[in-house]
């Protein structure tokens, strides 16, 4: 019975780390899961509804991190990371709506405990999003990076 009390307590713990990993892919997933959808609402075969699906989530997460990474202004990078915060944000109300209404009945406190989940959540995506055009210093690092070659002066 310990044992398995200390695995349940490892897996939550992994699950709760997987969560916060994957809330800056909520958007891309949104839109990839949309787009798969409606193609398979007009008949599509399987291959191309997963192909797409995938494609048009990709192509959504490539493009937030080139524009979060190459706009300077502070407010449109503030807007292109809400962009990818708020469903990211939604999503982890809903699964702390879902996995404490398990153990609380509802209320405030599963209300509370939800905000600050969905707000958790939210914060994660943004700096997921943040990093990705970051090393490790936490520096911006351009798209593409240029070789400086130093010439010797010839002694004549």
């Amino acid at each position: 019975m310990t044992l398995m009390l200390i695995l349940g307590g490892i897996t939550a713990l992994y699950f709760i780390w997987l969560l916060f990993r994957a809330a800056a892919l909520t958007l891309p997933l949104y839109a990839g899961a949309g787009a798969a959808l409606l193609l398979h609402d007009q008949g599509y075969g399987l291959a191309a509804v997963l192909a797409a699906g995938f494609m048009i989530g990709l192509v959504v997460q490539l493009t937030g991190q080139l524009f979060y990474t190459s706009i300077r202004s502070p407010l449109l990078r503030a807007l292109v990371a809400l962009l990818f915060a708020g469903p990211a944000g939604f999503a982890g109300y809903q699964v702390v709506t879902g996995l404490a209404g398990l153990a609380i009945d509802k209320g405030v406190w599963l209300d509370g405990l939800a905000l600050a989940g969905g707000l958790c959540t939210a914060s994660s995506a943004w700096r997921g999003l943040g990093r990705a055009g970051s090393d490790e210093q936490g520096e911006s690092v351009p798209l593409t990076r240029t070789a400086r070659v130093s010439i010797p002066a010839s002694r004549a």
